[in-house]
């Protein structure tokens, strides 16, 4: 099957799996969901691969066709929230950027970025992200590897930012002037009255609202 031929089957897959959660699982409302230029035909040949039944003009999955569905899904929620935590994107334009890279991220990619996020529970729409295995047995793990900057203890210790989590583009924006940029080596000098971190040769004090939205690797298997 061709590349082309692929992508048309996960977008039909992709639709047929969002109807559902809407509630509205016809052929109709399938097709029109699908970004891809796609008509009946194309949901025949689906329904041909034993991805889906058609059955009185509804749709529903097949035990395939829903584990397949659920990786597209997952693939196209996580790069949703990369785009939005670690980019700075608004969630229209991580919907669109999301659609293309959904189709380029491998498995092992898709577990990277889940456990860079902390495995977050849904998209940026507040949507649920479908969890994979590495959710399963490393949710306990994430914990100790990531953690918010206002959690830190005080240390000489260089700690690298993994991402910020901000919904707020003006506190983004800020701590990205900062130096607070993925990549970037800190150290917590000071932790009360207020946090007290150096970010190259400069140092700034944060209040802990602010803090909470820089995530740090914390283990020190995993910050290099």
């Amino acid at each position: 099957m061709s590349e082309n031929r692929d992508h048309v089957v996960d977008e039909l897959l992709e639709a047929v799996w969002t109807c559902r959660e809407d509630g509205q699982v016809t052929v109709d409302h399938c097709l029109e969901r699908a970004h891809a230029e796609v008509g009946m035909s194309e949901l025949i040949a689906v329904q041909d691969m034993g991805l889906i039944i058609i059955k009185n003009h509804s749709v529903e999955f097949t035990e395939k066709g829903v584990k397949r569905a659920e990786s597209i899904i997952r693939r196209h929620r996580l790069a949703e929230r990369l785009m939005v935590d670690v980019l700075g994107l608004t969630s229209e334009q991580s919907e669109k950027m999301a659609c293309e890279f959904e189709h380029a991220i491998v498995p092992e990619v898709t577990n990277g970025i889940c456990t860079l996020l902390g495995h977050p529970k849904e998209c940026p729409h507040g949507k649920p992200i479908p969890p994979g295995e590495d959710c399963k047995s490393g949710r306990i793990e994430v914990t100790s590897a990531l953690r918010p900057l206002s959690q830190v203890p005080c240390s000489e210790r260089l700690l690298r930012v993994a991402y910020l989590r901000t919904s707020d583009h003006d506190r983004l924006h800020q701590l990205l002037s900062l130096g607070f940029s993925p990549g970037v080596e800190i150290r917590v000098h000071q932790r009360t009255p207020v946090l007290v971190v150096q970010v190259e040769q400069s140092e700034f004090a944060l209040d802990y609202e602010v803090a909470g939205d820089i995530y740090v690797w914390f283990g020190e298997e995993n910050h290099r």
